[in-house]
């Protein structure tokens, strides 16, 4: 077998069901021997930075690692934001890289890769040659999973017609198992616990799956206490009477009264980040317990009373099993008539506020999307690109499931949302992603991949804040008297633009183009573009 084609046989070892990609002259004959493989399915994308936010995105929603394939020198180079996105949100990423012979000073793509790699913050490892070259994939794959960053695998083009034997994959993927914590630091959360007057059980991302979620809610009907969630496990606890929902700066009034009200806070899987602590606020004063499956959290955080390490669900049952032992009351933290608040908080929620007057031609951003949530389908993937448009968009569109939220601002850049949203999309298909895009970003990155979404016919619909202004920038001129000129972008016809590339698009500046655009969802047959045109004066709330 030649080298590109035991790197493709690998991949199918491995059960990958999702490559993205942009082939180049490194790796080409890889993708195209990984689709003769027919076991999976190769998904090009025309940006390299998107082929690698697009296997971002699969990650999210599946909870697999996910894989990309570029080519080499600027290829590389394109794709670093995308690498540092991942390192950053903590993702497990493989990116298939080519790379120039070593010989070849004068290649014109030649770049030193490894130190590109490096300074994004992502794992190089080397294909050392055609006889290794599943063992060098195999540890790619499990250094990617098990330490949750991107991981390049370096391929050489020299190499990739080199000859050797079919391979195999020797170990395959371990699982990890993790042991509840134990000892005397868990003995000292319980009794921080036992004590409270008014716990509260804050779970985050690390905690999607089914055994941690039921294992909290145990806990937290043991305690007496409300549950309250991070963004990116929104919806953990839907269905729960005393689910407060979101802490940080989307949380409702109710959830922020309880909140501020309790003194003892058992956070799950959560980095208690300043977005989720209100830069401190939520627990200042207060006894925070931490329980996280891993060490592997960024430094940026505010440091817990207490940190354990060990299994979300086994520890929450461990807790759950001293307190019975210790016969340690409940704290009547939750009771009726929290649970009466919460129903009528979520009854205000599903109100529709009236339209604000905005510039002709345009529409008031809260009441527009909560129409467009009311169109859309209950279950759906909501991917939020970066902008000021954006607590809107988390706020009026929320998620059923944590699985169906993409995060996209773990760098902070804006245009990361499309790559991801396709990555989704081509990931799910019993439901549709939904993609929230201010037109700065989409002007950055996502225009060049409306023929992707055509060729794949993703079901997708991109719902773009078009104020005509790079927002942040011009709220910072405005706050400061400054006129905001230079933020102000002029955008062409989107609507004209996506129909062109054989999307269905509907322009909405009115009441009745916005009845037109939810019409426009429920007989949609393909990618939708919304172009939802806002008061740039009046979008930031």
């Amino acid at each position: 077998m030649n080298l590109h084609e035991v790197i493709a046989d690998g991949l199918a070892q491995l059960g990958v069901s999702h490559l993205y990609g942009l082939i180049g002259d490194a790796n080409l004959f890889m993708v195209n021997s990984y689709v003769a493989t027919g076991t999976g399915r190769y998904i090009a994308c025309n940006h390299e930075a998107n082929a690698v936010l697009a296997a971002i995105g699969h990650a999210q929603v599946t909870g697999r690692t996910g894989v990309a394939t570029i080519t080499h020198g600027p290829a590389l180079t394109n794709a670093a934001t995308a690498l540092a996105e991942a390192a950053k949100g903590g993702i497990p990423l493989v990116v298939l890289c080519g790379d120039t012979a070593p010989g070849d000073l004068q290649h014109i793509q030649n770049i030193d890769q490894r130190e590109v790699v490096r300074a994004t913050g992502a794992e190089f490892i080397d294909l050392r040659g055609p006889d290794t070259a599943l063992t060098d994939l195999e540890r790619a794959f499990r250094l990617a999973g098990h330490n949750r960053r991107p991981v390049v695998l370096n391929m050489r083009v020299d190499q990739q017609w080199a000859e050797t034997e079919p391979q195999t994959i020797a170990f395959g993927l371990p699982e990890v198992t993790l042991a509840p914590a134990s000892g005397p630091l868990l003995e000292e959360a319980v009794g921080m616990l036992a004590s409270a007057k008014r716990p509260l059980i804050l779970a985050g991302r690390a905690c999607i799956d089914p055994d941690a979620r039921e294992a909290l809610i145990a806990l937290a009907d043991r305690i007496e206490a409300p549950l309250a969630t991070t963004l990116k496990a929104q919806a953990l606890f839907e269905g729960h009477p005393h689910n407060i929902g979101i802490s940080g700066n989307l949380s409702h009034p109710t959830a922020t009264e309880v909140i501020m009200q309790s003194d003892c806070i058992l956070a799950f899987g959560a980095s208690l980040s300043k977005y989720t602590t209100e830069n401190g606020t939520y627990t200042k004063g207060k006894r925070v317990v931490q329980v996280l499956p891993d060490a592997l959290e960024t430094p940026r955080m505010d440091p817990p009373s207490i940190r354990l390490i060990g299994d979300i669900a086994g520890t929450a049952q461990a807790m759950t099993a001293l307190l019975d032992l210790a016969e340690i009351p409940g704290s009547a933290a939750a009771d009726t008539a929290l649970a009466e608040r919460l129903a009528a908080e979520a009854t205000a929620q599903r109100v529709l506020p009236p339209a604000q007057p905005t510039a002709p031609g345009t529409v008031d951003i809260v009441p527009a999307l909560r129409r467009l949530h009311q169109a859309l389908p209950r279950r759906r993937v909501l991917v939020a690109d970066l902008g000021r448009f954006v607590f809107s968009a988390w706020r009026n569109l929320p998620v059923t499931d944590p699985r169906d939220l993409v995060f996209t601002a773990h760098f902070g850049g804006i245009g990361c949302g499309m790559g991801q949203a396709i990555g989704a999309a081509t990931a799910v298909d019993d439901r549709p992603t939904v993609l929230v895009a201010g037109d700065g970003g989409f002007l950055l990155s996502a225009m060049g991949e409306l023929s992707a979404l055509r060729r794949e016919g993703a079901d997708m619909v991109i719902i773009l804040c078009n104020d005509g202004s790079y927002g942040a920038e011009h709220v910072q001129f405005t706050n400061r008297r400054i006129a905001p000129d230079l933020s102000m972008i002029a955008p062409p016809d989107f609507a004209a633009v996506a129909r062109a590339n054989g999307l269905e698009a509907v322009a909405v500046t009115d009441a009745s183009s916005l009845d037109a655009a939810c019409a426009a969802i429920g007989a949609r047959r393909g990618p939708l573009l919304i172009d939802l045109r806002l008061d740039p004066e009046k979008v930031f709330k």
